[in-house]
């Protein structure tokens, strides 16, 4: 049988050790133990949470808080029982209501759980990643727009860059109101990054809603759009980054902003024809409303997030169902208007509303974080390292 040993000190482990008897170092055994206290611990805090917010009723809290407490408490016990008292090449720091030893790698309870810790390449990788996402989108989608579009985002590089602007300055204004726990900056750019995929995706979509007639603007382009923007949201919902529903709203922003971005280039090259009027108003007007739909259906994700602890394909029908409806009344009168006038009520009624309704979200999200002490600093903290 070949020898174990302990990766921190190098000393010879025997078979079914827990923790090395000479550094204290939990073995592969030990981690796995102490990985279940420390999910048990999160499902506590996760419990914790949505009882606070008003999901779940006092009985049913009750009832499984007693329940994870006290397979918690009896994992706890085996944990220490296989722990060495003191470890031969430890110095111990003794707690300080208990009087036990502490280790640097106990797990201890904890109310609020702390994001995995990226290093600096890991950070940059992410940003590399959405650089990537956005020019490969860009050429596959002038590529399907017909031969002679493959480079034009690159030629005119500089009509790309002014159509993110308004993207990004409503963008950067959604990301600073979350105020208690604002998310890693590489992770919302890169969901920027799959919205612009998700335009590639819609394009091939509506194109087929169109082959078989349902590519009505406030029917085909609800469903196909909302769909392909809520993909990347949905999947950064699994990152523990990912806490609650103001998160939510934030990777919804982000996804729907890029989405934003590459319509806007669309529009401005192969229909506005240099109306700088027409190209301002895309940019900084009507490019709001997709970070609007796509914000619910991230909402609606934090909010299963709080409740459960992690989400599941099912937890996106509300949103989606929010962010269709609202983008399909939009959508219903906005080609139909035939003056500047009608155009000026129609924006303000359909965005400014839903403007209104993501901000009473944004509202309740900060009193639910308020709730969690968040703005007391409890809030969980992802640390960069270089």
């Amino acid at each position: 049988m070949a020898r174990r040993y302990c990766q921190r000190c190098r000393a010879q482990l025997n078979e079914g050790d827990h923790f090395c008897g000479n550094c204290g170092a939990p073995t592969k055994l030990g981690l796995k133990q102490l990985d279940t206290s420390e999910k048990l611990n999160l499902t506590l805090s996760q419990l914790e949470r949505s009882y606070q917010a008003g999901y779940t009723s006092k009985a049913k809290y009750e009832e499984q808080k007693a329940k994870y407490s006290e397979e918690l408490a009896r994992l706890n016990n085996e944990i220490n029982a296989r722990r060495p008292a003191t470890p031969q090449n430890t110095t111990a720091a003794l707690s300080k209501t208990t009087g036990e030893p502490t280790y640097s790698d106990a797990k201890s309870a904890v109310i609020y759980a702390d994001p995995p810790q990226l290093h600096l390449h890991d950070a940059t990788g992410y940003l590399i990643a959405a650089v990537v996402i956005v020019g490969v989108s860009l050429w596959l989608t002038w590529g399907l727009v017909g031969e002679g579009f493959e480079s034009v985002w690159i030629d005119q590089w500089y009509l790309l860059a002014f159509s993110l602007v308004g993207p990004a300055i409503y963008l950067f204004w959604m990301w600073r109101a979350d105020k208690f726990e604002r998310e890693p900056i590489y992770f919302v750019v890169l969901i920027l990054g799959w919205g612009v995929f998700a335009a590639f995706l819609s394009l091939v979509g509506n194109s087929v809603f169109d082959e078989i007639g349902l590519g009505a603007a406030w029917l085909g382009a609800p469903i196909i759009e909302e769909s392909m923007k809520a993909i990347g949201v949905y999947l950064m919902a699994k990152n523990p980054e990912f806490n609650d529903s103001m998160d939510g709203i934030v990777y919804g922003f982000a996804s729907g902003m890029g989405f934003a971005w590459a319509e806007n280039f669309f529009y401005i090259v192969l229909f506005y024809e240099g109306d700088l009027t027409w190209s301002l108003l895309r940019v900084f007007i009507f490019s709001l409303g997709h970070g609007l739909y796509t914000a619910y259906t991230g909402w609606s994700l934090g909010r299963a997030k709080v409740k459960k602890g992690y989400v599941t394909p099912g937890d996106l029908r509300l949103g989606l169902a929010m962010a269709m409806i609202a983008h399909a009344i939009y959508n219903s009168d906005i080609y139909q208007v035939d003056s500047y006038e009608s155009l000026a009520i129609w924006v303000v009624l359909t965005l400014g509303t839903l403007s209104l309704i993501l901000y009473a979200l944004v509202r309740r999200s900060w009193e639910e974080e308020k709730k969690w002490h968040y703005d007391d600093g409890y809030a969980p903290k992802a640390v960069l390292n270089q």
